[in-house]
């Protein structure tokens, strides 16, 4: 499944629009979540198919590349749920400070979250003993030390998760009264063109937001819960389902993506028509009504012939 992903991945990146400021923040969460299949899954795939990694020397590049591009991209869903919330009720506003309230807190993103966990995972002064047998090799040493994983789970997972869920549900509430209040008023051409932008624009941001929500939370909850008290069935359950929950994310983003990016959806469509699977499918679907109509002329030429006999 993570090729097809990889696919529609970079196509989309290839016919991408980055001029538009409204979605740019879009191409850089396909950008992160097509790093994630295309670095960091290879790890995990091998480790799932083999049961173990096969090199002690790999486990630092996969907790510095799984930690690095899954907090990046949660963090940069959080920050697509403010962008947001600005581009439909402070359109001007957020156009005018592009710089500071856009690209600056995007390039501080990608810069702040890779230099974390390079302290964290590399220099951060405790023993590390991996393990081959476990997902990223059992983690790195500092989750084993109190105050450094709950700041760091607090700050980087827990509050990140928070926000996104905080903005999403005000953004439902003004939709919501919007929409009532449009029903006590007379509804004007600006009216219903501002309607139809906040709904195109709130759909966008559920549909990466859900996809977040989805793969987050449950294993946040229960991560947390697990801080604070730890048992043999939360460890199960997190070691063997909801740790994987994460990839849902990444995997169906790019489809959730294509669905409102009609230009590049068509294109894609096109490719599709144009391709030689399309055409194989296609003639096979248009080959076997002749061969029913031939056999049914036959069985009705054979029945006129055994009728002349007779």
């Amino acid at each position: 499944m993570h090729i097809p992903s990889l696919s529609c991945t970079s196509f989309i990146l290839y016919h991408f629009k980055w001029n538009q400021i409204v979605s740019q923040i879009f191409g850089v969460l396909l950008v992160v979540n097509g790093l994630i299949i295309f670095a960091e899954l290879p790890f995990t795939l091998q480790y799932l198919y083999h049961g173990q990694l096969y090199n002690e020397r790999l486990c630092p590049a996969w907790i510095l590349v799984n930690y690095t591009l899954f907090i990046l991209s949660i963090i940069l869903t959080a920050w697509t749920s403010i962008e947001r919330y600005l581009f439909i009720y402070h359109d001007l506003f957020i156009t005018r400070q592009r710089i500071l309230l856009h690209y600056i807190p995007i390039i501080l993103f990608c810069i702040y979250t890779p230099s974390v966990y390079v302290g964290l995972v590399i220099f951060y002064p405790c023993k590390q003993a991996y393990s081959l047998y476990d997902y990223i090799c059992s983690g790195p040493c500092y989750l084993f030390e109190s105050i450094p994983c709950l700041i760091d789970w607090c700050t980087n997972v827990g509050l990140v998760l928070l926000i996104t869920c905080i903005i999403n549900i005000v953004i439902i509430a003004r939709t919501i009264e919007q929409r009532h209040r449009m029903k006590r008023s007379i509804i004007t051409v600006g009216n219903r063109k501002q309607w139809r932008r906040t709904i195109r624009l709130s759909v966008q941001l559920f549909s990466i937001s859900t996809l977040c929500m989805i793969g987050w939370i449950p294993y946040g909850i229960v991560s947390t819960i697990r801080i604070f008290h730890n048992t043999e069935l939360l460890t199960y359950i997190l070691s063997t389902f909801l740790i994987y929950f994460p990839y849902a994310q990444t995997l169906f983003l790019p489809y959730a993506c294509l669905f409102f990016m009609p230009d590049v959806k068509k294109k894609l469509i096109i490719r599709w028509q144009s391709s030689y699977c399309y055409k194989v499918i296609y003639n096979k679907n248009q080959v076997a009504p002749i061969n029913i109509e031939q056999n049914n002329t036959l069985t009705h030429a054979n029945l006129g012939k055994q009728f002349l006999k007779t």
